[in-house]
């Protein structure tokens, strides 16, 4: 009887402490592999911010050169108005919804960098409702309207950070 108790208690052990160094080494393993998926997406990060400047530059670019003007800019507004989809639940609210036809209606030569900075939180929240809810129509969008708040930026306000 004391012999199979010895037994039994040895067995239980053996398999804890293997379960344990087990454990230790798959800690380790997925701590490898986080480090790895957190490097991945800071450069993931680092590039969408690169090819958001350069869009930005070249945007400016055609500004100044009188490419892009203010007519370029009216007709992307209205797309993004045309475009604007009816709002869900959890993100996108109502209430967003009519600030961004607030901020869409509103004059564009009276554009401040709070209503360029308030569109592109309500872009984050657009795509975070698509996410959430499987909407691609609502991701798609939340890029055009970041897109638009980047063209007002350089064609509405920068303008008028020159003057100054």
């Amino acid at each position: 009887m004391n012999e199979t108790i010895f037994t039994t208690i040895s067995i239980i052990a053996t398999v804890v402490t293997s379960i344990a160094s087990l454990g230790y080494w798959l800690g380790k393993k997925f701590a490898i592999i986080d480090e790895r998926f957190n490097r991945i997406d800071e450069r993931i990060n680092r590039l969408e911010k690169a090819f958001t400047q350069f869009s930005e530059t070249l945007i400016m670019v055609l500004e100044y050169k009188g490419v892009f003007t203010s007519i370029e800019a009216a007709s992307f507004r209205g797309l993004i108005k045309a475009l604007l989809p009816s709002p869900s639940s959890k993100y996108y609210t109502r209430e967003v919804y009519e600030r961004l036809k607030q901020l869409l209606d509103k004059d564009p030569n009276e554009y401040t960098m709070a209503d360029i900075d308030e569109m592109n939180k309500i872009a984050d929240l657009i795509e975070k409702e698509g996410r959430a809810s499987n909407r691609e129509d609502l991701i798609d969008y939340s890029y055009k309207l970041r897109f638009y708040a980047m063209i007002a930026k350089v064609v509405y306000i920068y303008p008028k950070l020159r003057k100054t």
